[in-house]
């Protein structure tokens, strides 16, 4: 149950960081470094059938946002894939940037707290996952995941 790194290619960095920051607190996590020309990309197609492939082994979704997500038309597919899909999803803001309102609908973290409380929620979140298995349930749980994490952030109104 994997969380899926969304972000711009610009960012990078970031979300090598970010990846290397679940890993090492026992957190498994894909982040899509692609780019056409590496072996089995030569195509969009290619890449899209990959991300896909990724997306639908993965559970959760940090979208690592900043200035340039917002010239990015992967980290929208991405997200409305694993919104489809019932998973759980969040934002990193680490520059603190102007969100567009459809990433608001889910929590957004901006400091290192967040994330370290995302993790600890992460961990309880695994063992209450595998007892659902339809996608009702599953959406009811997403929600509850989405909801808490809110109340963590102070989003929650």
């Amino acid at each position: 149950m994997p969380v899926f790194i969304s972000h711009k290619q610009e960012d990078s960095a970031q979300a090598a960081e970010l990846h290397r920051y679940f890993t090492s607190n026992g957190v498994p996590a894909y982040v899509d470094l692609l780019e056409l020309g590496q072996p089995g990309l030569k195509s969009d197609e290619d890449i899209t059938n990959r991300i896909l492939d990724r997306l639908n082994k993965c559970t959760h979704l940090m979208a690592l946002v900043s200035e340039v997500t917002k010239q990015s038309w992967w980290v929208p597919f991405e997200i409305g894939v694993a919104t489809n899909q019932g998973n759980r999803i969040s934002s990193l803001n680490y520059k603190l940037v102007d969100l567009p309102e459809y990433l608001k609908i889910w929590p957004v973290l901006r400091t290192k707290e967040h994330l370290d409380r995302y993790i600890q929620l992460y961990r309880t979140d695994k063992t209450a996952q595998k007892a659902f298995t339809d996608s009702v349930q599953a959406a009811r749980t997403a929600a509850d995941f989405h909801r808490q994490m809110k109340s963590i952030t102070g989003q929650l109104r």
